[in-house]
């Protein structure tokens, strides 16, 4: 990799560390320098703003994810196998950057317009890719019957909850870093079986 590209690299990644693993949103360009080991004005090279550099690295964020669901959904694996496979995506992301999640509704608050732009590419895949599958697999009875809409807010509400609400679980159950992290991984036995009813089995 040259140079450059290594210096944007670090950049983007001292970036989504400040912002999605230590939560610290409201970090500015001298602090994510000082971090990064950099002069501030290379940012400002790379990336012309502050917010240029937010856009990006959120763009990079749900692409990387929506890349990885997209190649699930269209595998002919198993629907509830696609499923787990799509908690593992949000569970581990989730547990090596506990903020990415408040940083998205920030993000969504602050730049509704753009947050627009994510939104309808999601419901794209999602209408195309997953509802159908899970449609389908209710049709077959091998789920349990509810409506789609109401299957993937559950899934998405419980996936995010924990990690919106991270300061005040941790203080309610005294749980540590560590803990906490434990937590999360557990949550995804949790969701499955409240999706469909069944344990899961690894």
């Amino acid at each position: 990799m040259a140079e450059n590209q290594q210096t944007e690299q670090l950049i983007k990644d001292t970036a989504k560390n400040i912002f999605f693993k230590k939560g610290l949103l409201s970090a500015t360009t001298q602090e994510i320098a000082d971090e990064a080991g950099v002069n501030r004005a290379l940012i400002h090279y790379y990336f012309r703003s502050r917010e240029q550099l937010i856009e990006t690295i959120l763009d990079d964020a749900i692409n990387e994810t929506r890349g990885k669901i997209y190649a699930i959904f269209e595998s002919n694996e198993p629907f509830k196998e696609k499923i787990s496979k799509y908690l593992d995506i949000f569970i581990d992301r989730d547990v090596e950057y506990p903020y990415i999640q408040n940083f998205v509704i920030t993000e969504m608050t602050r730049n509704p317009e753009k947050m627009k732009e994510h939104s309808s590419r999601k419901k794209n895949y999602m209408q195309k890719l997953i509802l159908p599958q899970l449609r389908h697999e209710m049709e077959l009875g091998r789920i349990p019957k509810i409506d789609a809409e109401h299957f993937m807010v559950n899934m998405m509400s419980l996936c995010s909850y924990p990690l919106i609400a991270k300061p005040f679980i941790q203080d309610v159950f005294s749980f540590d870093t560590k803990d906490y992290k434990a937590f999360l991984k557990e949550r995804k036995k949790v969701i499955y079986r409240v999706l469909f009813q069944e344990e899961f089995i690894e």
